[in-house]
């Protein structure tokens, strides 16, 4: 049993991460425990909490039960097809085993605030699965619709703060939910029976068999720049007035950059962005055209300040950004251009256009995130859009995409160094257009918090070990 598991390993029933999905980060002597014998086809291995006092673990496939028949060792990482050369193991998977190997270079899978286990009947019995992160289709584990009772308890990541699970009923973080929280001194919560409203703390209704989805929102504390370099904007508002969301407390620090009146600066508070020690800040949040706008550049001289804050870990989010900027030479030209260097633009090419308001399409991995349904049901198409980007880079997963021009992005997600970026192209210039920003406003924030509370390193989890629980342990289930 492994309490603090080095790898976690995903597995897959079909190529390219499709069909079902089994979440092992312990032995398996016999893959049919786990509902998949000899139909593996695909595999993700990541980085458990506990890689970093074993850091030569890899996971050994073995051919056939008790760890017995050929064997596929891999290191963390993808694997999309293992029915192809060099792999050529496809399929005949029956048990699963840990080992130490050589060193890896791994994505990591993550902080484990929480150890969520579903079961399929009342009482913790029938199938079960194991959630360590948010699950936006319950399908993927093969409980959707069909949970009768749960058990969560603290992971080896537990914040000080807290930790909720947040059930919905439907896919992607929607419809009723059902808040099963976790306080600073709570151990555990055992659910036998969600037919029964009686025992829900956040219900009136019963829950049973309607489950699809689930998020897990570690709570904390976070501290926030807020840039503005148009006076028309109303999102420094709008945040101030967020100071509590979903558990989460808010600080916030404004500063202009911009000092030219006539392009709605302010003269007589202006600062330059490079007087700012960043690392003061788990996120900082551009306004409406912030970085620059109307052919003008406000960040120059603290780009790479930007960069490595993200680096590092902290979290960057922006809003609209304006296709017409000056010249890095100063030169104005008839064509605008635009400025970028704040963003790794040298390693990952991306520029913006000019568009007017467009239809906006939500793409799966946008769903996934929760950023448009949590804690609000977003319709994107009520906001009112800017210019967007574009890019032919993979490394951009895109939110929510262009109806009209090619898939092109219209806020995207990057991870850089241990950071994100995160971007909505969203126009905030006055006060009925951020009104209508509100609530995605609120969301981005709650969501640009849970990727904070990894990766800042001002948070407690970032660089440091954290107590482990006394008892408990996890096993190798359904995810």
């Amino acid at each position: 049993m492994a309490l603090t598991p080095r790898l976690v390993v995903e597995v897959f029933e079909h190529i390219n991460y499709k069909g079902r999905k089994v979440t092992v980060i312990d032995s398996v002597v016999n893959t049919e425990e786990v509902g998949l014998q000899d139909i593996i086809s695909s595999i993700k291995i990541y980085k458990g909490p506990g890689f970093r006092s074993a850091p030569n673990y890899k996971a050994i496939f073995h051919e056939h039960v008790n760890h017995q028949g050929r064997k596929l060792i891999l290191a963390p990482g993808y694997y999309p097809s293992i029915h192809e050369i060099p792999y050529n193991f496809g399929d005949v998977i029956s048990s699963i085993s840990f080992t130490p190997a050589a060193n890896p270079t791994p994505p990591e899978y993550g902080a484990i605030p929480l150890v969520v286990q579903v079961y399929r009947d009342i009482d913790f019995r029938g199938k079960r699965g194991v959630i360590m992160r948010d699950v936006s289709d319950f399908r993927e584990i093969g409980l959707d619709n069909s949970v009768s009772s749960m058990q969560i308890q603290r992971g080896p990541n537990f914040p000080s703060g807290g930790c909720r699970a947040i059930f919905y009923q439907q896919p992607n973080f929607e419809g009723q939910r059902l808040i099963v929280p976790l306080g600073p001194r709570d151990f555990q919560v055992r659910l036998r029976n969600l037919h029964d409203a009686r025992g829900l703390r956040s219900s009136t209704q019963p829950f049973s068999n309607v489950v699809s989805s689930v998020k897990v929102v570690p709570v904390g504390s976070f501290r926030i720049l807020v840039v503005v370099s148009d006076s028309r904007t109303n999102e420094p508002a709008v945040l101030e007035s967020l100071v509590e969301v979903e558990g989460h407390e808010f600080e916030y620090t404004i500063i202009n950059i911009n000092s030219n009146p006539d392009n709605h600066g302010d003269s007589n508070n202006a600062r330059k962005l490079s007087s700012v020690i960043l690392s003061e800040y788990d996120i900082v949040w551009f306004t409406w055209n912030a970085p620059a706008h109307d052919r003008e550049y406000f960040v120059e001289g603290s780009e790479q300040e930007i960069r490595e804050f993200v680096r590092r870990g902290g979290v960057v989010w922006a809003s609209a950004m304006d296709d017409n900027i000056v010249a890095p030479d100063g030169v104005h030209t008839h064509e605008p251009s635009w400025r970028g260097d704040w963003l790794p633009v040298d390693q990952h090419p991306i520029r913006v256009v000019n568009a007017g308001d467009v239809k906006a399409n939500i793409t799966s991995e946008g769903h996934q995130t929760g950023i448009f349904a949590w804690p609000h049901k977003i319709d994107v198409n009520a906001l009112v859009l800017d210019d967007h980007w574009v890019t032919e880079e993979q490394e951009y997963v895109r939110l929510a995409i262009h109806g009209d021009d090619n898939n092109a992005p219209i806020g995207f997600q990057l991870r850089y160094g241990d950071g994100y970026y995160v971007t909505f192209a969203i126009d905030t210039r006055d006060a009925m257009k951020t009104a209508m920003a509100k609530t995605l406003i609120e969301n981005a924030l709650c969501y640009l918090a849970n990727l904070a509370w990894q990766t800042s390193p001002r948070q407690p989890l970032k660089g440091r070990s954290r107590s482990i629980p006394s008892s408990g342990a996890w096993r190798s289930v359904m995810r």
